[in-house]
């Protein structure tokens, strides 16, 4: 195993760890990342749950914006998948 070894302001730093962001982990998806040429970083099993608590949140509390499955958007769709 290899050392890296980083600079971060302090201000930062302590922004991060307020926010109880595991740096180490952060850094680790970010070169992985970099390594897999992925352009939409991984998110841990933590920060899905979360989202998908909070658009859940949203469509019962009905303050979420949502689109009719119409052909537009199905085309729309359609063309997304085909990029990936």
């Amino acid at each position: 195993m290899q050392t890296v070894q980083i600079q971060i302001n302090d201000d930062l730093y302590e922004n991060l760890s307020s926010h109880n962001i595991d740096i180490q982990a952060k850094i680790k998806e970010y070169l992985l990342a970099l390594v897999n040429g992925n352009t939409y970083p991984s998110i841990s099993t933590e920060e899905a749950k979360k989202r998908v608590s909070e658009a859940m949140g949203r469509y019962e509390d009905g303050h979420g914006q949502y689109r009719s499955l119409d052909s537009e958007y199905e085309k729309e769709l359609s063309t997304f998948i085909e990029r990936l």
